[in-house]
């Protein structure tokens, strides 16, 4: 999973370099609300928390981000990573749609 996470994470700052370079960036998209907890959920809170906080020790002063935003970004991509889950996608045919609830 850090594997992961530590390669999405530098595809994002990669891309937001590039963006640096060409103007400021758009305003950061506001986090979703959180879903109602259910059975296992305070494993993945925990993991979720452990992902966002060894993501937080790998700003730098010297990146083009205040540590504000790349808290932002990192709580984002933690979300992004959750929807990705394997396990919440229904698989027919060649497209793929979320499993209805």
């Amino acid at each position: 999973m850090r594997i992961v996470g530590v390669m999405f994470l530098s595809l994002v700052l990669g891309a937001g370099a590039v963006l640096a370079q060409a103007g400021a960036p758009p305003p950061a998209a506001p986090i979703p609300p959180a879903k109602a907890a259910g059975p296992g959920d305070d494993k993945q809170k925990a993991r979720a928390k452990e992902n966002i906080a060894e993501c937080m020790r790998m700003w730098d002063a010297a990146t083009h981000m205040t540590k504000q935003q790349w808290a932002q970004t990192c709580e984002r991509i933690q979300i992004r990573l959750e929807n990705l889950r394997i396990e919440n996608m229904d698989f027919m045919g060649t497209s793929l749609r979320k499993k209805k609830s």
